[in-house]
């Protein structure tokens, strides 16, 4: 079973505007569920507003990329996007939960050149337990035997191959029990919205510590956790606010697309 040929551009325009350029890096849910940016996007009236999707960008032959080399290559399209704005157009880069990593990669890279801040929507850091979880899960949800995963620690590229192969074979004896004659479509893309997750969560994972930028960007927090602390960085570097009510933390609701933008609004 092949990966779908062909990757998606890491970064890309949702609307345009002469305001604030607000960045929001997220992926697309495992379910028909909104996407933050196209939210944000829809109702960032005036605003220039561009989709950082870091899974689109492995979902093709690129089986991996290290954090860094994803946040130089969505500040040079952003860069390429922005070229006639104001060079003194405030930037906004929002992350929503484990791309806290990535946003801020991306608002350091600007902070030389712009006034720039990071607004980051419940973050979470993905660590080893993070991507061995997801993998078992991709096993538990086909009814496959738990097999291990690869090893982390070694090579990314291997590993991320490792895992497409392990993969592939669970979804291939999920259509032989089906009495199918060959996979359908939906096994495919299925197997590249794991493998692309997995990437992206491996590439968090081994950015660890986190690189917390320079003073020059300025960090807002959405998060519900109690005493949020930015790893590796003092209490008082973020300025933390609790996001709208939400059925669970990583809900993506038209009223958080709102709050961002209040964000937006009352720091410009």
């Amino acid at each position: 079973m092949q990966a779908v040929v062909g990757t998606k551009p890491l970064c890309s325009r949702l609307s345009s505007g002469d305001g604030a350029a607000v960045l929001v890096a997220d992926f697309q849910p495992l379910t028909s569920a909104p996407r933050l940016s196209r939210l944000v996007g829809d109702a960032a009236v005036g605003h220039s507003v561009y989709q950082v999707d870091p899974r689109g960008a492995l979902s093709g032959d690129r089986l991996y990329a290290a954090l860094p080399d994803l946040a130089d290559e969505a500040a040079a399209v952003f860069r390429a996007g922005e070229s006639s704005a104001a060079p003194d157009q405030r930037v906004f880069v929002v992350a929503h939960c484990s791309s806290a990593a990535l946003s801020l990669r991306i608002a350091d890279r600007l902070a030389g050149e712009r006034e720039v801040t990071a607004i980051l929507v419940q973050p979470t850091w993905p660590d080893t337990d993070h991507v061995t979880e997801i993998f078992a899960e991709f096993q538990g949800k086909l009814g496959a035997g738990r097999r291990p995963c690869p090893d982390l620690d070694g090579d990314p590229w291997s590993c991320i191959a490792g895992m497409e192969q392990l993969m592939s074979e669970d979804l291939a004896a999920v259509a032989t029990r089906l009495g199918l004659s060959k996979a359908p479509l939906a096994f495919s893309e299925l197997l590249v919205s794991y493998r692309t997750w997995l990437a992206f969560l491996l590439a968090c994972r081994n950015d660890q510590p986190l690189k917390v930028p320079s003073g020059a960007v300025a960090i807002s927090v959405l998060s519900d956790e109690p005493g949020f602390v930015l790893p590796g960085s003092l209490p008082e570097r973020c300025r933390v606010t609790p996001p709208p009510p939400a059925h669970r933390p990583d809900a993506v609701t038209p009223e958080l697309a709102t709050f961002v933008l209040a964000e937006v609004t009352d720091s410009h």
